[in-house]
């Protein structure tokens, strides 16, 4: 395993809170990643400090009260975000989500226990090492996800942690222990109690990491809670997901056998208007018959975004079509400027109402058709050209 380099901020925090008379680790994701050799995004201490003798020892620093009810605290230490929680230990889950009160502890080893995964159930400090206490070192090593303690329970306390377990596999390439993953399995139903836009975020974590195939193939029960349209998951579906580009919408459309089912379920899972529309353009375009030639990708860019153009080539690359002539072709599309909308088009319709075209739709009308003839290619994006050739077609 790798070694743990603090960041400045964690360094300062740590030191600061020790100089106060206060235990203080670095604890959770940033623990894990760095033990994987990753940077970690951010860093989060958990310390025995109360919220208001955190804000007392950063009196120097801007504190953000991001979630002192539940003990935390944001310090910032030269533009770097750390979110200071003091150890705490949680009372009954009366929802399959929240605790009904939070108790704060003294022990960091209450604050480890209360954790969802042995690999995110570690803390460590730069003098003391590294706290592990549930085996999440080893479970980094033989590439585990393990739950803390009984599985049934941890998940009957919050719901979303089955999604977690999946998602965390599924970003480390790493597998469910036997015991979680019978458990994952038998508490599935527990996903339909969290909030949508929480399985959203999850869900799209999941489909962006490393396994995702193998996670779909193997959990079924967990996706029929929220995603019954991508199931059973096709065998081809699995085997593009492996080769496909972290890209969202395109992972997406590769789930779904129709844009219809597509638009009924990014809509219950509340994906943003903006990835709804580039996941059902994407399953539309590829359903079709897709014309590649400069032409036809000119046409193409006529109607979609250049990138909507650029994700469906690496979809259809994904399913097995060769696109290298047409990736060439479109940057060089890209590259010269290509004409491929009326903004671009060398007149306007001031002009031609000049040359006699009456105003309205005859004038959107001529300008379509001229554009037409410059995207196929027999006729130039030159003003002169395009005056001459309106001429014919005003009347």
């Amino acid at each position: 395993m790798n070694p743990i380099t603090l960041s400045p901020g964690a360094a300062f925090a740590i030191d600061r809170l020790k100089s106060r008379g206060y235990e203080c680790y670095t604890v959770g994701g940033c623990v894990r990643d760095s033990l994987l050799g990753a940077l970690p995004h951010d860093w989060d201490l958990t310390t025995s400090a109360t919220p208001p003798e955190i804000k007392t020892a950063f009196a120097d620093c801007r504190v953000i009260e991001t979630g002192i009810q539940h003990g935390t605290v944001t310090v910032l230490y030269q533009k770097e975000p750390l979110e200071i929680t003091t150890f705490r230990k949680d009372g009954a889950y009366a929802d399959n989500r929240h605790p009904t009160a939070v108790t704060f502890s003294k022990t960091v080893e209450d604050d480890l226990s209360r954790r969802d995964f042995t690999v995110n159930a570690m803390a460590y400090h730069p003098e003391k090492g590294l706290i592990d206490l549930f085996g999440g070192r080893e479970d980094l090593k033989n590439k585990l996800i393990r739950c803390v303690g009984d599985p049934e329970t941890r998940f009957n306390e919050d719901g979303l942690r089955i999604l977690r377990a999946v998602r965390f596999a599924s970003a480390l390439g790493f597998a469910l222990e036997e015991a979680t993953a019978r458990a994952v399995r038998s508490c599935a139903f527990l996903l339909d109690g969290i909030a949508k836009e929480r399985i959203r975020e999850e869900f799209s974590k999941l489909l962006l990491g490393k396994t995702p195939a193998a996670i779909l193939r193997d959990y079924p029960e967990v996706f029929a809670r929220f995603l019954p349209e991508i199931l059973p998951v096709p065998q081809r579906t699995l085997t593009f997901l492996k080769i496909a580009p972290l890209d969202l919408p395109l992972r997406l459309a590769l789930l779904f056998g129709s844009a219809e089912d597509a638009k009924t379920a990014l809509l219950r899972l509340r994906y943003d208007n903006e990835t709804q529309k580039k996941t059902v353009d994407l399953i539309g375009l590829q359903a079709g018959e897709v014309d590649l030639s400069t032409v036809g990708l000119r046409r193409l860019l006529r109607e979609y975004p250049a990138e909507t153009v650029e994700r469906l080539l690496a979809l259809l690359e994904c399913r097995g079509m060769d696109t290298h002539a047409a990736k060439e072709a479109l940057q060089a599309i890209l590259a010269r400027g290509d004409c491929v909308s009326l903004q671009a088009l060398a007149v306007s319709g001031n002009d031609l109402i000049s040359l006699g075209v009456p105003a309205g739709k005859q004038v959107g009308a001529v300008l379509e058709a001229l554009l037409d003839r410059v995207i196929d290619g027999g006729l130039p994006n030159e003003k002169a050209a395009l005056l001459e050739a309106a001429k014919t077609l005003k009347k």
